[in-house]
């Protein structure tokens, strides 16, 4: 029965700005011909700008994007069998569909990518948006020689690391790279960028336990350096956690910035030991010490019952609750585009499928109770 998970990505996803045709990528079901096809490379071909493509489950998105396209993936950590665990009740099947290399060439402005896992992004026209995935590596204006983009948009997304590709005079003007879990931000000097960069929880971990599953230095960032470059950014309500040794006297790394002379920093919090942040222009940043770390998220420093994203949850009583401009919450799951949990897209999905007869009913009929939520 559960192949009747995605039937309704297919009527709904205007909240993706989608009007063209969708088409689909390993759909479960007896392929319709024009809608359905064997890979993501064959879609790609068939589709005319503005078209919608889901990845089902087991897919893998691979390849160079040069027309306005709305690529949509089922989401992550959706098994709550798994280690760690996903998110339960939110999908009736648990699967992801991978990334490999995809390039958003010149032409391809508009387009939209959401709930994948994996791989690395190249982004080479304006009005991109990477929303709602996990485990991505984004390179942004990768131009030879230099180039500019304007209107980048990196929402949402779990384990994200932003690099610049080329150290040449390339520029992004007007960024909002906003509610995601950032693993490290690396952008040469030799190039200029302008954006918003709010309600991040900025990561370098050393938690994981003796098998590895914790998150920890194998799968979070390694280094503590924040290069904004020759950036001007408005820096806010972001969370900087670096956390490498639970005795607080040895935990003596820290995050610290270098470049991003013309940056505003207002209203973020770091957890260290060490030396302090060295904030920029700007006010009403503070410093917690890394002691206090179980007192900021619901399940850290380790995961315990929580799920893999569900633990930067805010604990009651943080001091994060109230760090923002007039005491406003701070971090990925506060402000304008709160980070949704298992980076589920913004389509409705079906996250119960059930029937009254069993698995295995009799006859020639069965009765199938269907449950469907909105992600939005």
């Amino acid at each position: 029965m559960k192949h009747f998970f995605f039937v309704v990505l297919t009527v709904s996803i205007f909240s993706l700005g989608a009007s063209g045709k969708i088409r689909r990528v390993g759909f479960f079901g007896t392929p319709i011909a024009g809608t359905d096809y064997v890979n993501f490379a064959a879609a790609n071909t068939a589709a005319l700008a503005g078209d919608t493509i889901l990845m089902f489950p087991a897919t893998t998105l691979s390849g160079s994007i040069s027309k306005k396209l709305i690529l949509i993936g089922p989401g992550n950590w959706l098994d709550a069998a798994g280690t760690p665990k996903g998110n339960a009740n939110l999908q009736a099947f648990p699967g992801i569909a991978r990334i490999t290399s995809v390039t958003f060439e010149v032409g391809s402005e508009g387009s939209v990518l959401t709930g994948f896992y994996d791989g690395t992004i190249y982004i080479k026209d304006d009005n991109i948006t990477i929303s709602r995935n996990a485990e991505l590596t984004l390179y942004i204006t990768p131009f030879n020689p230099a180039g500019t983009i304007t209107n980048l948009q990196v929402l949402q997304n779990y384990r994200v690391g932003v690099a610049q590709y080329y150290n040449n005079g390339s520029s992004a003007t007007n960024m909002l790279i906003s509610n995601n879990l950032i693993t490290y931000y690396s952008t040469p000097i030799g190039n200029t960028y302008n954006g918003t960069i709010s309600n991040n929880v900025w990561t370098y971990d050393n938690t994981q336990t003796a098998n590895g599953l914790n998150g920890g230095a194998a799968t979070f960032s390694n280094t503590n350096g924040i290069d904004l470059g020759a950036g001007a950014y408005l820096l806010q309500n972001n969370i900087f956690l670096s956390y490498t040794n639970p005795t607080p006297a040895s935990n003596y790394n820290y995050f610290v910035f270098t470049g991003g002379g013309n940056s505003v920093f207002n209203y973020n919090m770091a957890l260290q030991s060490a030396t302090a942040i060295n904030w920029g222009t700007g006010t009403g940043n503070v410093i917690v010490p890394t002691a206090n770390v179980a007192n900021v998220f619901n399940a850290f420093p380790l995961i315990g019952a929580a799920t893999a994203d569900a633990r930067y949850q805010l604990k009651a009583g943080s001091p994060a609750l109230t760090a923002g401009a007039g005491n406003t919450p701070i971090g990925m799951f506060a402000g304008t585009y709160p980070y949704k949990l298992s980076t589920i897209p913004t389509i409705p999905t079906i996250y119960s499928l059930t029937s009254p007869q069993g698995n295995n009913p009799s006859g020639s009929t069965i009765q199938i109770n269907v449950s469907t939520r909105g992600n939005n």
